[in-house]
């Protein structure tokens, strides 16, 4: 073990190995270790298996022994998107970023940013593969969707450089993704290349507009996307006359985010074994190469022959050191703001109570400021359970871990005295039948990006179900989504009553199922186009 003491790295007095391994972001692996020395270990919640202190523990463990094992201090990065509960079991999930949208308040998008921060910081995290960046300007994206905070460059500016302040100044650092921006294909990056398809005034004025102003306040890291700029990018590749995705773009990287944009921190490219990224060169080991080559800083799951290719690449000149050291210079950069070159900075913070009372009153504020009421022309809301003794509540679920959840909201309106006829399956005769005897019908839809994998379209018995959603009891009929938003449009446009929830978890249906019943106030503010 090295002591660096207080002071930064001099890159000079780094071997050869020592700088590539800097660039390399590896995969924490259950009972796996380290086969070397990577800049930084990213790790997945299923590092753990219990959602309690035992489980936690053995995270901290696991970080510790990274720590133990490194010469250089290492970043410890994950994707706390929605809050470290959305990554790590026990710990606090938030409303997706859209329902943080919803509620068009900056002192709760810093506060967001800052209690993920603090969760982070509590397991040895100290880099988060967030806030998604993106513009969900087609409805028809499978993967941004609600991970996004709206379509609107001015909202999203605003709200998002809250959330980055409120991380870091806490001390996690932030990154925002996918540059060049994504939301514009109706296609998935995990699947295909996809395309940024804005004229490039008219990005400026969008998504790089987004980067930008996120770059101008300071945000410390950026993700490449596996995502091309037509608009921007004069080169095509030799065989289809097709235009790289920023991943292996030094147009877009090196030129436009570095050069044009000015951004000097760390640009981290998505996962290298996404199909977006493949097929470009003849392997994936060369295909990580070029990632580097065009730009980016460190590279997200490289294959097991990725230094000994480096230094092959940078002793033929293929790769030029100064371009490794440019790298090697804003990682080390990074990890100095972070304080992981000073010896007293502890790995673990505790948090207080206070800190945590803090995160769940973050948690509850979000979810209950983000349910909009899209329509309500029979004045459904407030439910009287004096009135309504009877509701027929069907749940549209496409992914089945979801299920909970659908039986969670059946929970909370029964709790309020009332006969929950719950029905996961149905068909048209029994639709007819149950709506003549209900008070009420609630068609709540359950869904997130790749969650499966694939469009967010409903299939099979859930498209079936909304197939007769409208036949019959329309005016007594409420659509409501723990999801996409667009679902409105999509299956609702003639309803009378629609809300939108965003979030497919059990704090945003507590929040419904309050609003719903007149404990608090809906939200009346829609953070995108409808």
């Amino acid at each position: 073990m090295i002591d660096w003491g207080y002071n930064m790295i001099d890159i000079h007095s780094l071997s050869l190995e020592q700088k590539i391994l800097q660039t390399k972001v590896a995969l924490m692996e259950k009972g796996k270790k380290l086969k070397d020395k990577p800049g930084a270990v990213f790790f997945f919640g299923q590092i753990i298996t219990e959602a309690d202190d035992q489980g936690l523990e053995e995270l901290k463990k696991y970080v510790n022994e990274v720590y133990e094992d490194a010469d250089i201090p290492p970043l410890i990065p994950s994707d706390f998107e929605n809050g470290c509960g959305s990554m790590v079991k026990g710990l606090t999930p938030l409303p997706y970023l859209m329902g943080l949208g919803a509620t068009n308040d900056e002192q709760l998008a810093y506060d967001y940013g800052k209690a993920t921060a603090l969760e982070a910081l509590s397991i040895g995290a100290n880099w988060t593969f967030s806030p998604v960046a993106d513009l969900n300007i087609n409805r028809r994206n499978p993967l941004v969707n609600v991970r996004a905070l709206t379509d609107d460059a001015d909202l999203a500016v605003r709200m998002l450089k809250q959330v980055v302040r409120g991380m870091q100044d806490t001390g996690l650092a932030a990154c925002a993704k996918h540059f060049p921006g994504d939301g514009l294909d109706y296609r998935d990056q995990h699947i295909v290349t996809t395309n940024n398809t804005l004229p490039f005034d008219e990005w400026k004025e969008k998504s790089g507009r987004v980067f930008q102003e996120l770059i101008n306040s300071g945000v410390y890291s950026i993700m490449a996307g596996h995502i091309t700029l037509p608009s921007y990018q004069k080169e095509r590749d030799s065989e289809f006359g097709l235009p790289l995705p920023a991943t292996l773009s030094r147009e877009l990287i090196t030129d436009l985010l570095k050069g044009e944009m000015g951004f000097e921190g760390v640009v981290v490219t998505d996962a290298l074994g996404m199909g977006g990224i493949n097929g470009w060169y003849d392997s994936r080991e060369q295909t990580e190469i070029e990632a580097f080559r065009a730009g980016c800083d460190m590279v997200l799951w490289p294959t097991e022959h990725y230094v000994e290719n480096m230094k092959k690449a940078i002793e033929s000149g293929y790769i030029p050191m100064e371009r490794l050291d440019d790298a090697v210079r804003r990682i080390l950069t990074l990890k100095e703001k972070l304080g992981l070159f000073n010896k007293d900075r502890k790995r673990f913070r505790e948090l207080s109570e206070s800190e945590r009372e803090f995160i769940r009153e973050t948690q509850k504020k979000t979810a209950e400021k983000s349910i909009t009421l899209i329509r309500d022309t029979q004045n459904l809301f407030p439910i009287d359970p004096r009135k309504t003794k009877k509701i027929l509540l069907i749940p549209v679920i496409n992914h089945e871990p979801s299920f909970p959840v659908a039986e969670h909201l059946r929970d909370k309106i029964a709790e309020r005295g009332i006969e929950v006829l719950f029905k996961p399956k149905i068909d048209g005769k029994e639709f007819y039948r149950l709506s003549d005897e209900v008070d009420l019908i609630i068609f709540a839809m359950f869904s997130r990006s790749f969650r499966p994998i694939g469009f967010l379209d409903y299939y099979g018995s859930a498209a079936s179900a909304l197939q007769v959603a409208l036949n019959a009891g329309r005016k007594k009929t409420v659509g409501v989504s723990f999801g996409s938003p667009y679902f409105f449009k999509q299956y609702f446009e003639r309803a009378c009553t629609f809300v939108n929830a965003y979030s497919m978890l059990d704090i945003a249906v507590d929040a419904f199922v309050e609003a719903a019943f007149g404990e608090k106030e809906f939200n009346r503010f829609s953070p995108v186009v409808l």
